[in-house]
Parts: C-alpha cells; sequence; structure tokens
C-alpha cells in the first residue's frame, strides 16, 4: 500500500490525492463582486429609472480586504469594489463602473446612477461555488492545474498525496556507454534506459537510473543489492535471454535461491521478461531489444507504478475506442501469446471518427514507436483483427503524446 505524504499546495500538481477534501466552508465565503465597480444597497436605488437618478455618496475610505465583512456601509453611500472583492455589509447589489457617473457635490465624491438593476446584480453569492461539508476532491484524483486553484480558494495550504515510488533503473550489457555522444562503432548510447527512465516520470514515479552495468556477475549483483535500498521498484534492461552474457537471472538467484516468481512470459515480443523479489521489493526483468522492454513494461511495470502511487489498477488510464484501417495477423511463431499491437491513431476528417492503422517492425525498430501513438492489448486467444473492427487503444503518458 503506498504510503502519505503532505505537500505544499503549489507542488501538488500531478500527485496523487490520499484522501478525499472536504470543505471547512463555503466558497465563497462572503458575497462577492463579479465587477469592479460600487457595492451599494438596493433600497438606495431600487426607484431609479430613465427620468429618475439615483445619487449615492462615495466612501472616502478603503477598508483593509480582511476587514471588509465587518465594515458596514452607510444608507445612501456606496463602496468602490474590484472583481472578487467581498461585499461590506448591509450591500446586495453591484453597479458596474461603466454604468455610473461620478461627480463633486461640495467637498463630497458622489455617483449617479440612471439605469435601473435588480436586486443582486453583479454579486456572485456565498457558498455558491462550493457549500461547506461538501466532498470537493476524491481520494485517487491526479491533481490538475484548476485542481491546486481550487485547494487554494479553500486554503488548503498542504495536501494529502500519496508517496511517489521510486524505480531504480539497472541497464545491462557490455556494449552499453552512458555517454551518447561518445559512442563508437563498439559502444551503443544508453539510451533505452532514458526511454524507461521518461515514462516512469510521467506515469508519477522518481526514476533512478543507476548507469550501464558490464555483464559481470558481480557487478550486477552490487547493483541489484545497492537499488534495493533506494528503491520501491527494481527494473533491469536486458541480460535476461539464456547467452553467456545473460545474467541477470543468476545474480537475482544468488542472492534467494526463490526470488525468481516467473522467468520466460507469454508475450510477443518480450518472452524473457522475468519477475523476481528480493526483501519484499519486486524486481521486473525487462528484455534489451526496445520493443520487448516497452511491451513488458506496459503489462507488468505500468500497472504496478499505477497502484504504488495510489491510481486505480486499470492497465491503462486512457483508451479510445477506434476502427482499424488495415488487417492484423499474429506472427506464426506465437499466435497464442498476449499480443502489444503498436497503432497510428489519428481523427478522420470525412466523419470525425478515430481510426487506428495497425504498425509491424523488427524488435529493435525504434522509427515503428515513434510513428505510434497508442497501443492495443491483444489476448492471447485471439490471432487476428479485421479491417473495420471496432478496438480499444491504450495511451500512456509519455508514449502516446
Amino acid at each position: 500500500m503506498p504510503s502519505l505524504e503532505f505537500v505544499h499546495v503549489l507542488n501538488a500538481y500531478k500527485r496523487v490525492l490520499a484522501e478525499d477534501i472536504i470543505s471547512k466552508f463555503g466558497v465563497p465565503q462572503y458575497n462577492s463582486s463579479h465587477m469592479d465597480g460600487f457595492a451599494v444597497r438596493h433600497t438606495d436605488i431600487k426607484n431609479t429609472s430613465k427620468t429618475k437618478t439615483a445619487t449615492l455618496r462615495i466612501c472616502n475610505i478603503q477598508v483593509p480586504l480582511k476587514e471588509i465583512v465587518d465594515f458596514v456601509l452607510p444608507r445612501s453611500h456606496a463602496y468602490r469594489i474590484s472583481t472578487g472583492i467581498s461585499l461590506p455589509k448591509g450591500s446586495d447589489t453591484v453597479i458596474p463602473l461603466e454604468n455610473t457617473k461620478i461627480v463633486k457635490s461640495g467637498n463630497y465624491d458622489m455617483i449617479e446612477i440612471k439605469h435601473s438593476i435588480q436586486k443582486g446584480s453583479f454579486v456572485y453569492p456565498a457558498s455558491m461555488d462550493i457549500r461547506k461539508g461538501e466532498r470537493v476532491l476524491l481520494k485517487g484524483k491526479v491533481m490538475r492545474a484548476q485542481d491546486i486553484g481550487l485547494l487554494t480558494l479553500m486554503h488548503i495550504y498542504r495536501v494529502p498525496v500519496f508517496k511517489k515510488p521510486t524505480v531504480a533503473l539497472i541497464p545491462t550489457g557490455n556494449e552499453l556507454s552512458d555517454s551518447l555522444e561518445n559512442t563508437g562503432s563498439d559502444k551503443l548510447p544508453n539510451i533505452h534506459g532514458h526511454i524507461i527512465s521518461w515514462l516512469v516520470k510521467e506515469i508519477g514515479g522518481t526514476a533512478i537510473d543507476l548507469g550501464v552495468t558490464p555483464d559481470k556477475l558481480t557487478t550486477i549483483q552490487n547493483k541489484i543489492k545497492n537499488a534495493i535500498t533506494k528503491a520501491d521498484l527494481i527494473l533491469t534492461i536486458g541480460g535476461s535471454s539464456v547467452g553467456k552474457y545473460d545474467l541477470v537471472k543468476e545474480a537475482i538467484k544468488s542472492r534467494d535461491a526463490h526470488s525468481i516468481i516467473t522467468f520466460r512470459t507469454k508475450l510477443d515480443r518480450g518472452r524473457v521478461t522475468g519477475l523476481a523479489a528480493l526483501n519484499g521489493k519486486p524486481i521486473i526483468i525487462l528484455p534489451g531489444p526496445i520493443q520487448g522492454a516497452i511491451n513488458a513494461f506496459i503489462i507488468f511495470a505500468y500497472p504496478l507504478l499505477r497502484l504504488m502511487s495510489g491510481r486505480s489498477e486499470k492497465r491503462s488510464e486512457f483508451t479510445i475506442c477506434a476502427t482499424l484501417i488495415d488487417n492484423w495477423e499474429a506472427r506464426r511463431k506465437f499466435p497464442y501469446f498476449t499480443k502489444i499491437v503498436y497503432v497510428k491513431l489519428f481523427k478522420t476528417r470525412a466523419n470525425n471518427k478515430f481510426v487506428a492503422r495497425p504498425l509491424a517492425g523488427e524488435t529493435e525498430s525504434m522509427s515503428l514507436l515513434t510513428k505510434c501513438n497508442g497501443y492495443i492489448i491483444v489476448p492471447q486467444h485471439i490471432t487476428n483483427m479485421r479491417k473495420g473492427q471496432n478496438v480499444e487503444v491504450n495511451l500512456m503518458p509519455g508514449f502516446s503524446y
């Protein structure tokens, strides 16, 4: 279960609420003005017409905002007020500035009102927006910009949110380098680690990239030991097949022979994905090829991260119903595996509906991933989808936009 912490309201953006938010008072607390103008008593202007002008004396004092609700507006007076400011006691109507004429009468400034106006005009009544005791934001909600604004109106400055899960990433491989610019013909940049890291951050976690780890058993063991002390979830990348240098499984088992939950899954692509646990910390062993890594992240890491950050356990936060515009067939080698089908999702001009084009490419094809903006999770028993078929396309933050 994710743990709770309190953060300042301005740091609550995109965080997940850990408790319901209930208003302790109405919003607005007091009647307030919709316009820049003058607060008046309607009884002083109720007989105003085109032929009968009302003249009110302008209050020559400006009361501090926090004291305005206790200031009693004298009869036959008008109080200069700005939009959003609470009305003084006794006033019940606001005259917009453009509907008045300021004149001099001896030593006093006066306003002339030549148009009739209904009682309560341009006044935003107390508790009109939110009632006292109203449940306004629910536990599990991801805080948006406007939600932060609402909290400040409610005078809530410390917000209960779930702690962000910390995710340690361990990219493995002698062929990798942490340097993106200085890689030569014998080294590849560790871009897969950055991709997974960005996805973790978009979903709501905190990513710690522990850097490239060479294919050496003791080094991998030490990295995993270090990750367990720092993170709530560990993601390893690569080293999950059956080659000479695929040592991640062995490194995990060396700490606890029963730590491996499963190794090899019915996921295409991503068959060499593994799941383990050490010291109560889940470990997901992602394949090295980018599509296999993303597939395994979608199926295993994404829903787990959602749960760990206090969100719902759905596999995707956003889905769109779309119509396929091409046929799709499962690969012959693995037809009865769970499949991830990447699609290009767009809206047609003709009927303003969403359509999806399935994309195919080799497991290392990065360009396929840049062309797509959504994916379909195809169950094991389904081996084909036909043009014109309605499908549910998943959108993942950081991946789909």
